[in-house]
């Protein structure tokens, strides 16, 4: 498997995948997403994919998923993720706050690959609520 960045002009890029997909990174976020806000996504979605599926096979009809990423950075430079929280609120028939916590608990500690390759380094929490709208 291989992705290709190409240099767009400035601080821009344009990302294809093997499989052909293609989406633009501005470092200066600009005009696109920055790369560490690109890495950030794929928590969030990598993550939310995990509790989406895991609810799903507990028998719970998930009929929205929504996942928050909020951040800290370290205080020097360069400034890296020191720790994120995943707030997922999902709504679904007989759906307990205490369902997607045990959800979230185990797509971050076992499932999600982006949870599993950040977390020695970035503190991950999450928090759940049930969208009751």
């Amino acid at each position: 498997m291989s992705i290709k960045v190409k240099w767009d002009g400035d601080c821009r890029f344009k990302v294809s995948t093997q499989g052909g997909f293609t989406f633009d990174i501005d470092a200066t976020s600009n005009q696109a997403l920055c790369p560490t806000e690109v890495l950030l996504s794929a928590l969030g979605s990598c993550s939310a994919t995990d509790v989406v599926l895991i609810l799903q096979e507990r028998g719970f009809e998930v009929k929205s998923l929504e996942n928050q990423i909020s951040f800290v950075l370290t205080e020097s430079e360069p400034r890296l993720y020191k720790s994120a929280n995943l707030h997922f609120v999902a709504k679904g028939t007989g759906l307990f706050e205490s369902d997607i916590l045990q959800a979230a608990e185990e797509a971050v500690k076992k499932n999600c690959h982006v949870c599993l390759m950040l977390a020695p380094a970035i503190n991950i929490t999450y928090s759940a609520k049930v969208d009751e709208k």
